[in-house]
């Protein structure tokens, strides 16, 4: 029903039925419930209509939009040299005001505690929040659902068990054997993740939400793929988390036979049997592989000529377990004589934990340089603006021997 469809079925049907009503007050119900109508039906004014939006709420805000908006309104401000005040006055006539407020007390509140980020602007921790949200969905190990805890101090430790209760059967009078779990602790450190990421400045200059958008999808991209990768094969050194391959003890590594189906099934099998003899409880286990090997399992067929594992790959399972595929994990490692190996992991999410700080920064600049890849690409020729974003968190196993991982991965090759 268009706007002036409704406003004429009020008109003609509604207002005629109040008004018969008989009611002393029957009139002006039918002359509000006129106003109210075509009130909220009117178009968009055109300011709206030009920009795309009127003022936006809390409510109705896609996640992580307020986020985009921040974003370039700090661009803004450094572009006009405005500082803070500026970056607040563009954010509330985008209709983030309430974004405006928690920017500046965010700032106050680092000042205090004298804990700014080397010139960088702090998020407010709903943004934040927002990010990481986003981010979830986006990474493989988040998206598997370890436990996320906060990190605000930088450092906490966290319960793990080393060993479990025993028990025993006893005969008529004899003592019961004292037995209890043994408890350790890991240690989850905030580690600094800093990326570049170059925006147009034909972009930071529009007033809408879809390059607010934009804004948000680059930067959340940058720290989600850079965060899976040290989340899966981050070795603990120079300020790095350690990811899964070097939380697995030397004891739940497989080294991978041969390609054949029956080696590679024997490999799928060994990685389970390893946390089956480690009492993992089989929750819910997460395969983590390329798309390399992917492409192998899904069209490998046996002797018969059948798909070996495709119509359960299809429903998004490996061995009765979800499996994520992602690029994070490399078909280059060099193992023995071959330099095209890859990967396979078998693990349980909930004995992993993720401590975020939330304390997200944001810095920009118009004159930085950054590495495309290729070449040094410098931001001021490119008219582009230079995002930096720096996220604080760390990655631990409670029970290490909770995953599994096959190495020397030639599938597919």
């Amino acid at each position: 029903m268009t706007r002036q469809e409704l406003i004429d079925l009020v008109k003609t049907i509604t207002v005629p039925l109040i008004k018969e009503s008989g009611t002393a007050q029957a009139a002006d119900v039918a002359d509000l419930v006129r106003q109210h109508v075509e009130k909220a039906a009117a178009p968009p004014s055109w300011a709206a209509q030009l920009f795309g939006r009127g003022q936006s709420t809390t409510e109705s805000r896609a996640k992580g939009l307020g986020f985009g908006g921040l974003v370039r309104a700090i661009a803004m401000s450094k572009r006009e040299g405005s500082g803070l005040t500026g970056a607040m006055k563009h954010l509330s006539s985008w209709g983030y005001k309430d974004i405006a407020d928690g920017f500046a007390n965010a700032q106050e509140k680092a000042l205090a505690a004298s804990s700014a980020t080397a010139g960088g602007y702090l998020v407010p921790v709903e943004q934040s929040a927002e990010v990481i949200e986003l981010r979830r969905a986006q990474t493989v190990i988040r998206a598997s659902g370890p436990r996320e805890v906060p990190l605000p101090s930088g450092t906490l430790q966290v319960p793990k068990i080393t060993s479990g209760a025993t028990g025993a059967y006893i005969g008529e009078n004899t003592n019961i054997t004292k037995s209890q779990q043994a408890f350790g602790n890991v240690s989850l450190t905030a580690k600094k993740l800093a990326v570049l990421t170059p925006i147009s400045n034909d972009l930071i200059r529009q007033s809408s939400p879809q390059a607010d958008a934009v804004v948000r999808d680059d930067i959340v991209r940058s720290l989600a793929v850079t965060e899976d990768a040290n989340f899966l094969r981050g070795d603990g050194t120079n300020g790095t988390p350690k990811g899964l391959r070097y939380w697995a003890p030397a004891g739940n590594l497989i080294a991978a036979a041969s390609v054949s189906l029956a080696n590679v099934a024997t490999d799928l099998g060994s990685a389970m049997v390893n946390l089956m003899n480690n009492n993992v409880a089989p929750g819910n286990w997460t395969w983590i592989f390329a798309p390399r090997i992917w492409k192998y399992l899904y069209t490998v067929q046996n002797t018969n000529g059948f798909y070996a594992f495709r119509d359960e790959l299809s429903t998004g399972k490996l061995w009765g377990f979800p499996f994520k595929v992602t690029t994070s994990v490399p078909i280059t490692l060099t193992v023995g004589a071959n330099a095209d190996c890859s990967e396979v992991y078998l693990f349980s999410p909930n004995d992993m934990v993720i401590g975020d700080n939330l304390s997200l920064s944001i810095d920009v600049s118009m004159d930085a340089a950054y590495h495309d890849g290729s070449s040094v690409v410098a931001a001021f020729s490119q008219d582009q603006t230079v995002i930096r974003a720096i996220a604080e968190h760390d990655f631990a196993a409670r029970y290490a021997e909770a995953i599994s991982v096959i190495t020397g991965v030639r599938w597919g090759v």
